[in-house]
């Protein structure tokens, strides 16, 4: 409990009258990542090394670092861990690199995120894939209607760890046993569930996790990862490749710029790992910088007091909206939710309105929907408190 007290300490709007309920559009930055960046950019002022190439070396090290951290905690290696700007570069990537021919077919969710499908729509007009949409039930994509899209020709299975626009996970491990046993390359958004629900590598039988750090993870926009199963990646590489992925032919890489011996015809050594899936170039240290330190904090609250804080939250909400006569399309069981908590208050006009209402008084969600499914979104993070849900209960006028 007092770790949790502290993660609300360090966002000082959340007791200076601000009501939050919007991480999984774009989270608040913590005290400390604002304190990291503001440092990071005051020392690209001063030069104080003497080089100006300095910030290669030093945040190189906080990307290493930032890899381990990552991978600790998604039960993974430091290797399998590659860092790029969102969730859409990292889907990108994966889908790049999987070779696919005309005929093949993708499994997609009609109510997923827009990100996922988009790779796999320009792949299917280029390529000449096919791609079965999924339909929900109840707001739920079920696990037994996307089996039965799947035949001898289907090569990938595309998918978010839960319905952004219901609040329902999704249940990755019965559909990832099956794609493994099939051959098939399971590729997950986890941006709405991961720093909210503890997510295993090992537990999902998936080749590529993709999320973005700006949401649960509580960095800057720009900076998000990668994970790749390392067997998949030994298999498959993507279709770009950069300097910075790999290894200079000798030294470090200021040894080799100011070697009078380099040569363009030098060999780059690119490792067949997730490394092999960022971009090369000059990477995003100030959101490197600023997710680690977020990261950081979560981890001393604990992903599992995070998760069981914020299903008993979702729980206290769940029975007040029930309790004022709202329709509420996020599953009631707890474990087959994470922090984002759906209702419904009179059609898609009246949501908006409500929540223009509700920001008035600095009360902060949204509206989402996806193929008519969804309604007025609250999602809850470890700061939040029960005084938050009952701000929100007692300002939301009766149906």
């Amino acid at each position: 409990m007092q770790a949790l007290q502290n993660m609300r300490a360090a966002f000082p709007a959340l007791d200076n009258g601000l009501c939050f309920l919007d991480w999984a559009s774009t989270g608040l930055l913590p005290t400390p990542a604002h304190h990291a960046l503001v440092e990071f950019l005051a020392a690209c002022e001063r030069c104080d090394s003497g080089e100006s190439t300095w910030m290669h070396a030093a945040h190189g090290e906080t990307r290493n670092a930032l890899r381990t951290l990552l991978a600790q905690q998604l039960n993974a290696q430091a290797r399998d861990i590659g860092l790029l700007e969102n969730t859409t570069a990292g889907l990108n990537a994966a889908a790049g690199a999987l070779r696919l021919q005309a005929g093949d077919n993708v499994i997609l969710s009609e109510i997923d995120y827009l990100a996922v499908a988009m790779p796999w729509r320009h792949r299917a007009r280029r390529d000449g894939l096919e791609l079965r949409f999924v339909p929900p039930r109840a707001g739920r994509l079920c696990v037994d209607d996307l089996l039965e899209r799947i035949d001898e020709r289907t090569r990938v299975v595309a998918l978010s760890t839960i319905c952004w626009t219901s609040g329902a996970l999704v249940d990755l491990a019965a559909i990832g046993r099956e794609t493994r046993m099939r051959g098939i390359q399971l590729l997950v958004d986890a941006t709405q569930t991961f720093g909210v629900t503890p997510l295993d590598t090992r537990a999902i039988p998936a080749q590529f996790i993709a999320c973005g750090g700006h949401k649960w993870l509580l960095g800057t926009l720009g900076q998000g990862f990668l994970w790749v199963h390392p067997e998949t990646a030994a298999r498959h590489q993507p279709p770009f490749v950069g300097f910075l992925s790999g290894h200079p032919p000798q030294g470090h890489w200021g040894e080799w710029f100011s070697s009078s011996t380099s040569s363009l015809h030098d060999e780059v050594r690119v490792p067949s790992s997730a490394r092999a899936f960022e971009t090369g170039g000059t990477p995003n240290y100030a959101g490197a910088i600023t997710l680690l330190a977020s990261l950081r904090l979560l981890d001393s609250a604990g992903e599992g007091a995070i998760a069981a804080h914020v299903r008993s939250l979702g729980t206290m909400l769940i029975a007040g909206l029930l309790q004022r006569g709202y329709s509420v399309l996020t599953p009631v069981e707890p474990t087959e939710r994470a922090g984002i908590v759906v209702f419904g208050a009179g059609g898609e006009v009246a949501e908006k309105a409500l929540v223009q209402v509700l920001r008035t008084q600095r009360i902060v969600c949204s509206v989402r929907y996806a193929a008519g499914v969804g309604g007025i979104r609250i999602s809850l993070h470890a700061p939040n408190t029960d005084a938050d849900v009952q701000r929100l209960l007692a300002a939301l006028p009766a149906q």
